[in-house]
């Protein structure tokens, strides 16, 4: 997404807990932190405040922390850490840049939700309770604050080629079985890569969408689009 976006000319404040080495681009400007401090959200917004000529008219919001486990498996910190992380630090983000946001005459708001939001998935409970608050944000912001040139929406992407994703195949018992059942549930046959996510977050992003506020869009390949796929033979 950071890197659609530099290709477009526009100025990033990223944020990550572990920039990698050789991550500095032209455009970007990297925050260290937590998504769930709000030390961190300081730092962003004096990162725009300091800079006169910038406007804050868009936010991605992206970070997700996944532990696998039902509800039983999993003790109280991990549910919180994931929340933390998944709920509060988009809470976090929108009530530390919202205002400026405001005070530019609004903007526009992506979050990267999940199809977990949606459809419960076997022993990510807290992952996809979550989510689900993760499209109820982008609902209320859209109702208390769309009068105010505010759009928020969500992408709701099925399985896709990250670090984040390949975490969640080597915690199966049999990693490859596991992903040949994820990649063959979908119509598309394939794992979907970042750039099909980016461009549907380009596109809530954009003046294109001036229509739509407080929706998800799934981003899928076809994943939810029927309760019992066979792939061809």
């Amino acid at each position: 997404m950071t890197t659609t976006l530099l290709e477009r000319g526009v100025l990033v404040v990223g944020v990550d807990r572990n920039w990698a080495e050789g991550a500095e681009r032209p455009g970007l400007v990297r925050v260290s932190g937590s998504v769930s401090e709000q030390s961190t959200w300081r730092q962003v917004t004096d990162e725009i405040r300091r800079r006169e000529d910038v406007t804050l008219s868009m936010m991605v919001i992206n970070a997700a922390r996944l532990v696998v486990g039902n509800l039983l498996d999993l003790d109280e910190e991990e549910i919180r850490g994931v929340f933390d992380v998944n709920v509060y630090g988009a809470v976090r983000a929108v009530r530390s840049c919202l205002p400026l946001m405001l005070a530019a005459g609004g903007g526009r708001i992506v979050a990267v939700a999940s199809v977990d939001a949606l459809y419960a998935e076997k022993d990510l409970a807290a992952y996809c309770m979550s989510k689900g608050a993760l499209l109820q944000l982008v609902r209320t912001l859209a109702v208390d604050f769309g009068g105010q040139g505010i759009r928020a929406n969500a992408v709701c992407p099925g399985a896709i080629d990250t670090p984040f994703f390949r975490q969640h195949v080597e915690a199966a018992s049999d990693p490859e079985a596991f992903l040949k059942i994820k990649t063959q549930r979908h119509p598309s046959g394939r794992i979907l890569r970042p750039e099909d996510v980016a461009s549907a977050v380009l596109y809530l992003l954009s003046v294109e969408s001036l229509g739509i506020n407080g929706a998800h869009l799934m981003v899928d390949g076809g994943l939810t689009a029927t309760f019992d796929y066979q792939p061809p033979l």
